[in-house]
């Protein structure tokens, strides 16, 4: 029997509504923008009961949903696996994985008006505008003073800068607008690789070096998705927005000529010795399409590519509703495929565009 996508989306939403989230940080924030996203009465509730849980146990630091949860924990099942990527990071505490539950924060705040989740708001972004930076002004993703390094991932341009763009227009803020996009344009500057437009995981200032060099799918899902999600907010006129939409095209291009005849992509994108992986590619399911009703690409390529990966991640949903095939935390190379909040978070947000 064939199965319509809301019904298999409706399966969804009802596993991530009773998934337990409690401990988690920005696979929750990704989950909570997934639920808003289906526009359901139920998901709504449930996306607003996370956000005021975060909101209520934001910590001293203004870091929401009791501060970051690192050091990180790498478990697929209760057991730790062999990331094959050993830093120093991985011992320190995070800057920004909780930034990517203020996107949920502001979203309420724009439906209700309430000026609670906007002192929440503020309180995170000025959270990490206390960060230490490197030369040029990236955030780094981990606090440098315990950390022992700069170290810019790619996962922070989805965690900080909807948000950032969010919250210059929640506040009319700006400055917030140009973090935005100054953060998106210094980690392009030192992850982007100049011969293929691909994403890199992590850069080092000191030693200038990259600890996880793949073109690791996830990371470039979060690029995609970040600048989509940024351009919604950002001004039509800020002097930054032709060169966030240059650095889209440029990757997305590469992107698009590495999707598997299956529909999916591998998990390390140019590695077909990798698996083909979930998370990944309902990122670029849902970039392609938001660029495409935003005018970023016109390219019915990118339409095509959508509808296939949309097909066939449709079929990977669990009859209880479990999005499988996603590459466990922290991602990269070696990862296991397991099902996690953030994948079905990226499921509902590239089903609703649809």
């Amino acid at each position: 029997m064939t199965v319509s996508l809301d019904e298999t989306v409706a399966a969804v939403a009802s596993y991530t509504i009773d998934h337990d989230m409690e401990n988690e940080v920005w696979q929750k924030g990704v989950a909570i923008n997934g639920l808003l996203a289906t526009e359901r009465e139920e998901c709504l509730e449930t996306a607003r009961d996370l956000v005021d849980r975060a909101v209520e146990t934001q910590d001293s630091n203004g870091q929401l949903s009791y501060g970051p949860s690192y050091p990180i924990e790498v478990f697929q099942h209760g057991k730790e696996y062999d990331a094959h990527w050993h830093i120093d990071e991985r011992k320190a505490m995070n800057t920004n994985n909780t930034t990517s539950i203020g996107h949920g924060v502001l979203e309420f705040y724009r439906r209700t008006g309430e000026d609670r989740y906007l002192e929440a708001a503020r309180g995170e972004y000025e959270n990490l505008q206390s960060v230490s930076r490197t030369k040029d002004g990236g955030i780094p993703h981990h606090v440098p003073e315990l950390s022992g390094v700069k170290g810019l991932w790619i996962d922070s341009v989805y965690m900080m800068c909807p948000f950032f763009a969010r919250y210059g227009a929640a506040a009319d803020d700006p400055e917030a607008f140009d973090e935005a996009a100054r953060q998106i344009i210094v980690h392009a500057k030192h992850l982007q690789d100049p011969h293929t437009g691909l994403f890199r995981h992590i850069w080092h200032e000191q030693p200038n070096s990259y600890p996880q060099s793949t073109f690791w799918a996830r990371g470039n899902g979060w690029i995609q998705a970040a600048i989509v999600d940024v351009l919604e907010f950002l001004p039509e006129d800020h002097p930054d927005r032709d060169e966030l939409i240059d650095i889209f095209r440029d990757v997305s291009s590469t992107i698009i000529e590495h999707q598997d005849d299956s529909g999916m992509w591998y998990n390390v994108v140019d590695d077909p010795h990798t698996p083909l992986e979930s998370s990944g590619t309902l990122m670029y399911t849902y970039a392609f399409k938001r660029a495409l009703e935003l005018g970023i690409v016109r390219d019915d390529a990118y339409r095509s590519a959508a509808a296939d990966a949309m097909d066939v991640c449709q079929g990977l949903v669990a009859e209880d509703g479990a999005v499988r095939r996603v590459a466990g935390p922290p991602g990269g190379p070696g990862a296991p495929l397991t099902t996690t909040s953030y994948g079905q978070g990226f499921y509902l947000l590239a089903a609703s565009q649809f």
